[in-house]
């Protein structure tokens, strides 16, 4: 009996878990609730000076360095009485009991085990899982959950003298629930430094409505800036963010964020914002939706839908390069399906030119695509594809019209010896043209077109003594193509993208892939294949460049064209060097038309280096770097910066992130600095209290 009424008494303290009277005239208590139920069998252990029973009151004693202990469950305290009639609980000096969930601490304690309720003088508690903890002048225990405290305070920091933490005079706290209080103040260390009337605060991990954690900083475009978010748990499956921004210079911000993920896969994220004008300025606006998810019948629906009410939208929100520089937007919608082999898709696409007036843009409403994979015709070595198209070309002004076109093919796969693989092809594409306002009424074409391919693979597997590289594969492919397109005469034909005029073709093009992959094997683990080069080189001859009639004695053909060189090196799994260029072996100076590179390696820890450069001949010439620092920790560093090398030259854009990560706070300053505005932002977090975060993207912390 006195081993029962003490486990039910430790039972009866802990956060979340039940609590189990013990009928006073039975013997055994036999538990019925699943907390009890899993420590029943566990043994309980009592250390004291004396351990004694008083006969005249029923009660039970211990004192002197008590130590009760049952399974993961721990009380000490210098004294301990129970009564088995009243089901009455007291414990004096030092009082403490500790357990997977929770610590509780105080000078003395008295419970009542039949309700569950009972009184803490200046007691602490600790939630573990929320790292949450609770002082009080009295704790009192109202439920299984719930405690009230009488001049309480709470913070998410270790230590006597925390980081931060709100008091109150009248403080609740429910565990997997809030915190609430009266008359709360916020404290960082012994300063206060912030009043409310009314608080209230999460005390869960799991996501709840509220307010994030306000933002604010500083922009030429935009003036000094301050964002409000609220956070709505709509449900399990669904969230949504909003935003009250003041922008002194651009005027009063609105924004929505919902995000969603239902059956069938049907992820999205509907983004929308207004923001009213101030200063001369108009008010702008902008949507963007995301989807991708199923439809009754195994259709497939996806949603990359964007619009903006002019370009200065993007000039004044955009963060990163090839945002704020827009030039157009996009919206494509489209319904696919497939059936094995064949693909049938229908879609909507809508540009708007940020530059200059929208009414002469070309828009496709609609386009219907079916494609039929190659596939074999019988038992023979013979492959049949399709591939056709019916696109709606409109604008409100100039040419439009509809457009029919489709490309069957033939293809033979023949490999003499299994050694080399000849994969001859012909094709014919037609079209059809039905136009209206300029356009000549209707016309047609049709061209064919031929060409084959000759493949080959050679490899060699080399064994090696390491530890954990036990095999290099070394794979040579090469290929050669052959392609003709006979020179038709398309001039009568509407003109409404590239693929109105098919280009007269008479080339050779060949190339040569190097793959190195290595095998890796660990103990007790299975075989793991690494490709850790990737080296290809590709050119193209022109015949019909090479028998090109000559106009004048300066005049010279050049039928070879560019060379082109991809490498792609992976040391390991957190390094990359990847180059795509291309040398034209034409020119006397420099040879390189395209020169690309991009090069990352991060070490596991918060350290990471990432480099790009782009050239394109006579339009792009600028290099990127990004760098991550956690070697300063608790200080992490996050710096950008774009560098352009043509005429006019100069920096780009330089980012700089800082974030300084206490064990229960964090602090972020972003400072920002472009050719045409400058900004900074400061953004201050709890634990369990979220940071806002872009509209662009969910926030870094729900609550």
């Amino acid at each position: 009996m006195r081993s029962v009424l003490l486990l039910l008494f430790l039972l009866s303290l802990l956060p979340g878990r039940p609590v189990v009277a013990a009928d006073p005239q039975s013997e055994e208590t036999v538990p019925t609730v699943g907390a009890l139920d899993q420590l029943k069998n566990q043994p309980i252990d009592i250390e004291a000076d004396r351990l004694e029973f008083d006969q005249q009151s029923g009660t039970y004693q211990a004192d002197g360095a008590v130590r009760i202990t049952s399974g993961p469950i721990t009380l000490r305290s210098e004294s301990v009485r129970v009564n088995p009639q009243t089901t009455e609980v007291t414990a004096s000096g030092k009082v403490s009991i500790s357990s997977p969930e929770g610590e509780l601490k105080g000078e003395s304690l008295r419970l009542n085990l039949r309700s569950g309720r009972g009184r803490l003088k200046k007691g602490k508690l600790l939630i573990r899982e929320q790292n949450f903890h609770v002082a009080g002048e009295e704790i009192e225990k109202l439920d299984q959950k719930t405690y009230h405290l009488t001049r309480g305070s709470f913070t998410t920091c270790d230590g006597d003298n925390p980081d931060w933490h709100f008091s109150a005079r009248d403080l609740e706290v429910t565990v997997d629930g809030y915190a609430k209080g009266h008359d709360a103040v916020f404290y960082l260390r012994d300063i206060p430094i912030l009043y409310t009337p009314y608080l209230i605060y999460p005390v869960k991990q799991e996501r709840e409505s509220g307010f994030l954690m306000p933002s604010g900083g500083y922009s030429q475009r935009r003036g000094t800036q301050i964002s409000i978010p609220f956070y709505w748990a709509i449900a399990r499956n669904q969230d949504a963010t909003f935003y009250l921004d003041w922008l002194s210079d651009l005027g009063l911000g609105k924004g929505a964020e919902y995000r969603y993920v239902f059956s069938g896969g049907n992820v999205g994220d509907l983004d929308l914002y207004h923001i009213n004008g101030v200063k001369g300025a108009d008010s702008r606006y902008a949507g963007k939706w995301d989807h991708d998810g199923m439809l009754p019948y195994q259709w497939r629906l996806k949603a990359d839908a964007e619009y903006v009410s002019s370009r200065d939208y993007f000039e004044d929100f955009g963060k990163v390069s090839g945002e704020y520089n827009k030039d157009k937007v996009d919206t494509t919608i489209s319904v696919n399906r497939n059936w094995n082999k064949f693909n049938l898709t229908t879609q909507i696409k809508y540009t708007k030119d940020l530059q200059k007036n929208n009414d002469q843009t070309l828009q496709r409403l609609p386009e219907v695509r079916f494609e039929a994979v190659q596939q074999r015709l019988g038992s023979l070595p013979v492959y049949a594809e399709f591939a056709g198209a019916s696109t709606y070309f409109w604008r409100r002004r100039g040419l439009k019209g509809e457009r029919l076109q489709g490309r069957p093919a033939l293809s033979v796969v023949w490999q003499p010896g299994d050694i080399i693989e000849i994969q001859p092809e012909i094709g014919y594409t037609r079209s059809h043209y039905w136009t209206s306002g300029e356009g000549p009424g209707y016309e047609d074409s049709g061209i064919y077109d031929f060409k084959t391919r000759i493949s080959t693979t050679l490899y060699r597997v080399f064994p090696l003594s390491g530890k954990l590289v036990t095999r290099i594969r070394h794979s040579i492919e090469t290929d050669l193509a052959y392609t003709f397109v006979p020179d038709e005469d398309q001039s009568h034909l509407p003109e409404f993208d590239s693929l109105d005029r098919i280009e007269a073709v008479n080339r050779l093009s060949y190339g040569l892939t190097n793959r190195l992959v290595a095998r890796i094997e660990s103990p007790g683990a299975d075989p793991v294949y690494h490709e850790f080069l990737y080296l290809r080189l590709t050119q193209e001859y022109d015949i019909g460049e090479s028998r090109r009639e000559l106009l004048n004695p300066v005049d010279e053909r050049r039928p070879f064209s560019s060379l082109r060189s991809e490498l792609i090196l992976r040391p390991t799994r957190n390094s990359l060097l990847d180059v795509d260029a291309r040398f034209d072996p034409n020119r006397d100076k420099r040879g390189f038309t395209t020169f690309n590179v991009d090069g990352r390696y991060r070490d596991g820890r918060g350290n990471g280096l990432q480099i790009g450069y782009r050239y394109r001949e006579g339009a792009v010439d600028y290099a990127r770097a990004e760098i991550d620092l956690s070697v300063f920790k608790p200080l992490y560093v996050n710096y950008q910066q774009r560098y352009n090398f043509s005429a006019g030259g100069g920096s780009l854009e330089k980012v700089v992130d800082l974030e300084y990560r206490s064990q229960c706070w964090s602090l972020f300053f972003t400072y920002r600095d472009r050719r045409d505005d400058t900004e900074f932002l400061f953004s201050f977090s709890l634990s369990g209290l979220g940071r806002s975060g872009s509209r662009r993207k969910p926030p870094a912390t729900q609550l």
